[in-house]
């Protein structure tokens, strides 16, 4: 073969590879063929059993809790996963004891105080929160403790990409007024592939000193925001992708000794809602 056509069958091979290079750049930018699906699966088999151990050792405890004693009270406590599998819907319940009007205490009568948590990944640590009586005058809350019940242990690998919604606190405004109108407003950030569904936002109240001294869960997004407060609505529903700044105002007042800057949020994302939602039993 001579020098020329050596030359000449060159270039054809290169203007061929540089064909197929701009041929799949092409298809990726117009034709969104290198888009890759969202791995988040919409929903997953549940075979709820106790949450108290997980298959290989571990399971749900809880770290630690606190109760507001005065008004309409409630609870916080914080929660860790310490077992090597996700743990989705998990259901606790809260077992509360009350004195009234000096009497020997006794538990509340009356439907129990459940609650789920959508996910749990190994190792972290997700705060609950709920109004539990409204107490005055000689009566009180003499204890609150939280039963770990039942969940679905998931290889880690079940859910896909999925990872926790991040919140970080911003503000809290008082308003002393009838029913409470409190406002907590937090940024929210999800980087998951899709959007999820809400199942409320849990708050945890701590004191000066870290102690934890109440809690709610309530919807967020400014649902149940009084009329007329000057809360500016988000940009995109909370558990979506990307960020947004919300807020909650939760059923009570916040509690007096509260340290605003301590305060906790917990947005609980799910793959999708269940029904009936066990976090709107009050």
């Amino acid at each position: 073969m001579t020098k020329r056509k050596l030359l000449l069958v060159t270039v054809v091979a290169l203007l061929v590879v540089a064909a197929g290079v701009v041929a799949v750049v092409l298809t990726t930018r117009g034709g969104g063929s290198a888009a890759q699906p969202c791995d988040i699966p919409n929903s997953v088999r549940e075979q709820p059993v106790s949450a108290k151990t997980g298959p290989t050792g571990g399971g749900i405890e809880v770290v630690e809790k606190g109760v507001s004693s005065s008004g309409l009270a409630s609870m916080g406590a914080v929660l860790r996963n310490t077992s090597d599998r996700i743990a989705y819907r998990t259901k606790v319940a809260l077992k509360v004891v009350v004195s009234v009007n000096g009497l020997p205490p006794g538990p509340i009568q009356g439907a129990p105080m459940t609650m789920e948590i959508p996910v749990m990944r190994p190792g972290e640590r997700i705060g609950i929160g709920r109004t539990l009586i409204n107490v005055g005058g000689n009566d009180k809350v003499d204890s609150a403790d939280i039963d770990v019940q039942t969940t679905t242990w998931l290889p880690n690998v079940a859910l896909g990409s999925f990872s926790p919604a991040t919140t970080i606190y911003e503000s809290t405004s008082r308003v002393p007024a009838s029913p409470p109108a409190d406002a907590i407003r937090y940024t929210e950030k999800s980087t998951n592939c899709r959007a999820l569904s809400s199942r409320r936002t849990a708050v945890v109240f701590r004191d000066a000193s870290g102690k934890i001294v109440g809690g709610d869960l309530v919807p967020p997004d400014g649902k149940g925001n009084p009329v007329g407060s000057p809360q500016q609505p988000p940009a995109s529903p909370s558990c979506s992708p990307g960020e947004r700044s919300t807020w909650i105002v939760p059923l009570q007042h916040i509690p007096q000794n509260t340290d605003d800057k301590r305060t906790e949020l917990y947005s609980y994302c799910d793959l999708n809602v269940p029904r009936p939602d066990v976090n709107d039993v009050f």
